[in-house]
């Protein structure tokens, strides 16, 4: 479950044998369930009784498999999965091809997981493109709405700055943002000296 993603029918199976362990008192002897398996897999604190669900279990397992691939490039794992499946793209951009291995599949499906989820803290600017990327909240997935202009499509966020400052140039943004303005000038870029960073 941790590294492969496991078919809906064996969770499913999983799921009733929990189901069937929690309720019956003796093996051959179903009893009835007196609450639903969604309610059973709430958090205690609302209500539920805590159980795990399966398939969202094997989703999340993918998803911190992922981001250990993202995160440490030099691990062998990562050595392996790059160098035979990322040679010509980058981890976030490659595709998914025929001729693939399972376990590869699995970890596709928890990077899928993380770009659903990531965004960006906002460092240098120099490789986040303003259009494109989740980079005007730290709690949420946003990005401008566009339409973009054909000149500012590919724009970076570093191309927002003063040059050689890490403040934000208002005629910049006033010609190419100006109903985000108010939101972009609420980022404090960072000065640790990264590009800009994902986060969870």
């Amino acid at each position: 479950m941790t590294c492969f993603k496991l078919p809906v029918l064996l969770c499913k199976q999983i799921q009733s044998a929990v189901t069937r362990f929690w309720w019956d008192d003796k093996e051959g002897q179903h009893k009835m369930a007196w609450t639903s398996w969604e309610k059973m897999t709430k958090p205690k604190a609302i209500g539920g009784l805590g159980f795990r669900d399966f398939l969202a279990f094997n989703d999340a397992f993918l998803g911190k498999l992922g981001w250990r691939i993202l995160h440490n490039p030099d691990i062998l794992l990562s050595r392996i999965y790059m160098g035979k499946y990322c040679n010509s793209e980058s981890f976030l951009s490659v595709t998914e091809k025929k001729l693939i291995s399972h376990g590869w599949r699995g970890v596709l499906l928890g990077r899928d997981l993380l770009k659903e989820n990531m965004g960006w803290i906002v460092e240098n600017g120099l490789s986040i493109k303003a259009w494109q990327d989740p980079w005007l909240s730290v709690t949420e997935q946003q990005r401008p709405v566009g339409p973009a202009t054909e000149t500012s499509s590919n724009i970076t966020v570093a191309e927002l700055f003063i040059e050689g400052t890490r403040e934000w140039n208002g005629g910049k943004m006033q010609e190419i943002f100006p109903q985000w303005e108010s939101v972009i000038r609420t980022i404090k870029p960072s000065i640790a000296g990264g590009t800009g960073g994902s986060t969870g």
